[in-house]
């Protein structure tokens, strides 16, 4: 009697181990259309403040955009600029109007348009900027110098990369880091032979990026 318990016993105890071996770990992977539904409930617009220009200095950057799905969206950004442009051999960029494209890699998460992102972006900007002019044989009593204070309008191509957070209220913190190149940029005199000679103290790149806080609905 003892041997039969013992043997009943054994394949009892076989057969659980063999059943544990068997068990599978089961990873619940989220469809796109899953995706689709989580960001639809929270809203696929966002707006958004940037809070290193309003904090540092007397500037607006607030942007919107447009969750396309779950792994691009698209949307444009208003940058105003408060400072006053007075200091020789300086310039300050007024007024851009940024729109850009983003495509999220990697972290792609519940709600579309969260993780890391690059972003294309053009900026049609409003610079102000002071331009020198040396004259190399001034008349008697006219200066060897003079400084304007320039306002032009310029447009920048540029390209940048970030990434984005976003929690179960649609409350977003991002960060982007982003470079362009102004396609009307000149700092020299056009004319070598002339008696004069011009510096313009005019940026010929540009920066694009900061730390936003935003809300989807």
């Amino acid at each position: 009697m003892k041997h039969q318990f013992l043997i009943i016993s054994l394949i009892i105890f076989s057969t659980f181990s063999f059943a544990q071996q068997e068990v599978k770990q089961v990873e619940v992977i989220k469809s796109d259309r899953q995706v689709t539904e989580l960001f639809d409930e929270i809203g696929d617009s966002e707006i958004k403040l940037d809070v290193i220009d309003f904090l540092t200095q007397p500037a607006l950057n607030i942007g919107y955009e447009i969750i396309n799905d779950a792994y691009s969206s698209y949307g444009a950004e208003v940058f105003l600029n408060f400072n006053d442009n007075n200091a020789s051999r300086s310039w300050s960029e007024k007024f851009s109007l940024n729109p850009f494209y983003r495509f999220y890699f990697l972290n792609k998460t519940d709600f579309g348009g969260e993780g890391y992102f690059a972003e294309v972006f053009i900026k049609f900007s409003n610079i102000e900027y002071d331009r020198d002019t040396y004259f190399y044989n001034p008349m008697p009593n006219e200066p060897y110098s003079t400084t304007e204070e320039i306002k032009a309008w310029d447009i920048a191509p540029g390209v940048g990369v970030g990434r984005k957070w976003v929690n179960k209220k649609g409350w977003t913190f991002e960060y982007m880091l982003g470079f362009g190149r102004y396609l009307f940029a000149n700092s020299g005199n056009d004319n070598p032979d002339s008696n004069y000679e011009v510096d313009n103290y005019r940026p010929e790149a540009t920066f694009k990026g900061g730390i936003s806080i935003g809300k989807r609905f």
